[in-house]
């Protein structure tokens, strides 16, 4: 369907831009073919590699986070009270739970933090919860695996990519549009003139 459009919008182009006879043809023909022209050049090209660049730099910025937060280690947290539920969201047809108690580990210089965190369902007093934490023995975020930073970058670089698409084609049909509007009072207007003309020869 795409291909179809594409492949009648360029026939109209090579058309209008003189690629093929039309005694027809008008300036403002040649204008919108310029400026619809232009449109699809960025539809085809620009977008694409905007949005591969976008993707690029989306990744390697990721990956220097990745590098700066290698700093992170995992250590195991022992739950020392009894998990809280608590409603993080409610929906008509069931709640959205989460499971908090306070835990207990020790920092890379053997300082010992409590702090509370998830435990999940089935977290209990004495058990243990793999947890992330920088040099300082703070809770942090765990590092993102390098199949996450790509498809991060991918997922980012295809919402890039169909958003341009997205704006291309609607400016393509608001220029069509808004061309053919005004042909439209240009041939009213001819027809003004020419019409009564025509009429009285018909009789």
């Amino acid at each position: 369907m795409c291909a179809g459009w594409l492949s009648t919008e360029a026939g109209w182009l090579g058309q209008t831009l003189g690629l093929k006879p039309n005694p027809l043809r008008r300036r403002r023909d040649r204008i919108e073919a310029v400026v619809l022209l232009a449109l699809l050049v960025v539809a085809l090209a620009v977008v694409p590699l905007g949005a591969l660049t976008w993707g690029k730099a989306s990744y390697e910025a990721d990956v220097r986070a990745a590098a700066t937060a290698a700093v992170r280690h995992q250590v195991e947290a022992v739950v020392i009270t009894e998990p809280r539920m608590e409603v993080v969201g409610v929906n008509p047809d069931f709640e959205v739970n989460r499971y908090r108690a306070e835990a207990r580990w020790s920092g890379a210089d053997g300082t010992p933090r409590v702090q509370t965190i998830d435990v999940g369902a089935g977290g209990e007093v004495g058990s243990t919860i793999a947890v992330w934490i920088d040099d300082a023995g703070h809770l942090v975020e765990a590092p993102r695996s390098e199949r996450q930073l790509r498809a991060v970058a991918v997922g980012g670089a295809v919402g890039v990519a169909m958003t341009g698409e997205a704006v291309c084609v609607a400016l393509i049909a608001c220029v069509r549009a808004a061309a053919n509007a005004r042909a439209d009072k240009a041939w009213e207007r001819e027809w003004e003139i020419v019409g009564p003309q025509w009429t009285r020869q018909q009789y």
